[in-house]
């Protein structure tokens, strides 16, 4: 693609070029002072998206014990047809040697390839310290979980090779509050997730320095108290972000639409959780199935094993409620990852990352909707696509 892009400002609708060169957005041209009347066809253009939680693909999990470097770079790189430039490899609750092996397997593919590394803004741990409790434990591994240790956390940090930027754990579990405490002291945040705690522990997490609930509204058990809960004591605790996973499987419009608003746009994170059986089509495969919509689960239970729908699906269903902008929406998947993990806003300036999006706006439904056309990640376009076959098929 011409390195010139001509496309709408995706906050302003305002019509401009933009110069690609060496991997930055090199100049913007903004063309007009005031938008002209759109069309159809005409392209927007925003920051790709971070992807906080992708656990996998194509049968593959990154917690896997015969992970390869080959399966890493395969599956972080099928990020970007979805629109995806910036992403945390995540690792679900798996014994101790699986978890060194995973997490030294992705460190060695961002070794071996600057393409991968640049992309891989860090690891994300979605356990092992998180509830036992059935339900809320979800697909988690009963045998793998456990209370948080601390030697234990280093010894990943050194094999992922100080690459983990992320934890979700559990707070009521043995000797989380100090581990939270020295997790966020060595620049690791901290989430909670999969958890069960009262209002008193999540507010000592929080004081702790815990500043993320993990997929809320979901990691909890089916049949809760009205109130108070885990889901309402973290919607109501300010200093908490949340991820949410707007796939149409995990939370309904209307719980979606609460949390939106107990949250507001600034404190979203959307999520797409990419199940290791992403890109699959329905069939059981061993103890997880995908279903003919879409949906993930483990076999025989009610538990979400993950998502099958990209990040593109989240926006246009947190799109659907009417309380947001589309600036507003990307905002869920580009500057609110990147703040909470300390990183500059992405955007549309000069000096930063050629991380891009290229997408149609739809004018027929009665809200707005984006249709992704291209991605651009690191300075090198990449066409949109629903999903890619497995490369090992």
């Amino acid at each position: 693609m011409n390195p010139s892009i001509r496309a709408r400002d995706f906050q302003t609708g305002r019509w401009i070029n933009l110069l690609i060169e060496n991997r930055q957005i090199a100049a913007v041209d903004r063309l007009e002072s005031t938008p002209s009347s759109s069309s159809p066809d005409d392209l927007f253009i925003a920051p790709a998206f971070w992807d906080l939680q992708t656990n996998g693909r194509w049968c593959v999990s990154y917690s896997s014990p015969d992970l390869s470097t080959l399966q890493v770079a395969e599956i972080v790189r099928a990020q970007g047809p979805l629109g995806t430039a910036r992403l945390c490899p995540t690792l679900i609750s798996a014994p101790t040697e699986s978890f060194l092996h995973g997490l030294s397997t992705i460190a060695r593919a961002c070794d071996e390839d600057r393409d991968i590394a640049r992309r891989v803004v860090g690891i994300h741990l979605e356990g092992p310290y998180l509830s036992s409790l059935e339900g809320y434990r979800g697909a988690h591994p009963l045998s793998a979980l456990r209370d948080p240790s601390w030697p234990e956390f280093e010894r990943f940090q050194q094999a992922a090779g100080g690459r983990i930027v992320l934890t979700t754990l559990a707070p009521e579990r043995s000797g989380a509050i100090p581990f939270i405490r020295k997790a966020v002291a060595s620049g690791v945040r901290v989430a909670l997730g999969h958890t069960a705690a009262d209002a008193p522990t999540l507010r000592a997490a929080v004081d702790a320095g815990a500043t993320l609930s993990t997929h809320l509204g979901n990691g909890v058990a089916s049949t809760l108290p009205r109130h108070p809960n885990p889901i309402w004591e973290q919607a109501a605790l300010d200093r908490l972000a949340a991820s949410l996973i707007a796939d149409g499987h995990h939370l309904d419009p209307s719980t979606l639409r609460v949390l939106l608003r107990a949250k507001t746009s600034s404190r979203i994170i959307l999520v797409s959780d990419a199940s290791p059986l992403a890109g699959m089509p329905p069939g059981r495969y061993g103890a997880w199935e995908v279903h003919a919509s879409g949906k993930i689960i483990v076999t025989d239970t009610p538990y979400l094993a993950g998502s099958n729908q990209s990040l593109e699906t989240g926006i246009n269903n947190l799109l659907s409620l009417g309380d947001l902008s589309i600036s507003e929406a990307i905002a869920t998947v580009t500057t609110n990852p990147a703040r909470l993990l300390g990183h500059p806003a992405p955007s549309l300036e000069p000096g930063r990352p050629a991380n891009l999006v290229l997408f149609h706006q739809s004018t027929t439904r009665p809200t707005p909707a984006i249709r992704l056309a291209q991605t651009c990640v690191d300075g090198r376009w990449i066409s949109a696509v629903d999903d890619a076959p497995s490369p090992w098929s």
